[in-house]
């Protein structure tokens, strides 16, 4: 029986020490990049366009063009946007800057339709 004690008072102290490692920085050390999709002819939100930051973070733009990607690692960033077959990316392809611990900033896309 004392062993059933031992091992009751002993394994919840496991569990808690276990929980104690390395643990994932609050959200205040990340930022968030949004934006819209959009026509630039029409002004009209282009669905479907994938948008990748760092190329580890993606997200892809809804119905009406938007998108949202969190948690994106303080200081320099590179956002790529590739749209959809009946559409070009900007001139400028790539769109570069930097983020601040909780920081949201918005990039909007351009899309020129192809012929």
């Amino acid at each position: 029986m004392t062993r059933l004690r031992f091992a009751l008072l002993v394994l919840p102290s496991l569990v808690l020490a276990a929980c104690g490692g390395n643990q994932v920085p609050p959200a205040q050390n990340y930022a968030t990049i949004r934006g819209r999709a959009f026509d630039a002819a029409t002004n009209l939100p282009v669905a479907g366009v994938s948008v990748t930051v760092d190329t580890i973070l993606t997200a892809t733009t809804a119905n009406d063009g938007t998108y949202r990607i969190g948690n994106v690692p303080i200081g320099q960033y590179s956002l790529i946007p590739q749209p959809p077959p009946a559409y070009s990316a900007p001139s400028q392809g790539v769109y570069n800057g930097s983020v601040a611990a909780g920081e949201a900033i918005t990039i909007d896309i351009p899309l020129s339709k192809l012929p």
